[in-house]
């Protein structure tokens, strides 16, 4: 099982950078430094990010830790405090989806202060996941 908890963490930190990434990158994904639009192929980057990095991470993630939940049987209270930070950290995701539709959409629309909020909000889902798991006590594997 150490395999699957590394596999886990590795996923997660992939994961919550694409979380904190992904806002800066559709804010700038309307236009380039110069106030210029981008080209094409660089206007397709959030959604490739998106569907090729932060997606498949954010699913890792969560069967990995869905395995690790069965294996370990860990229940109650703590568990469903986790549950619920991530659960707000899928919420992110999906706006975070909608937010790159709506730049394909209207790459004129103003969108810096959702995005500002999406990365405000998955910053402290990502910090409650963090302390959740540090202020939990580790039992052993026995």
């Amino acid at each position: 099982m150490p395999w699957l908890l590394v596999l886990h963490i590795a996923a997660l930190l992939v994961w919550c950078g694409a979380l904190l990434y992904l806002p800066a990158l559709i804010a700038a994904g309307r236009t380039g430094a110069a106030g210029e639009p981008f080209a094409p192929a660089a206007e397709a980057l959030p959604r490739a990010f998106f569907t090729r990095l932060a997606t498949p991470a954010a699913l890792l993630t969560i069967a990995s830790g869905t395995l690790l939940f069965l294996g370990r049987g860990v229940h109650g209270v703590w568990l469903m405090l986790k549950l619920s930070a991530v659960t707000l950290m899928v919420v992110c995701h999906v706006l975070l989806g909608v937010l790159i539709l709506r730049l394909e959409d209207d790459p004129r629309r103003p969108l810096a202060g959702r995005c500002a909020a999406l990365g405000l909000l998955a910053a402290l889902a990502i910090g409650a996941v963090l302390w959740l798991v540090l202020a939990r006590p580790f039992r052993g594997a026995g």
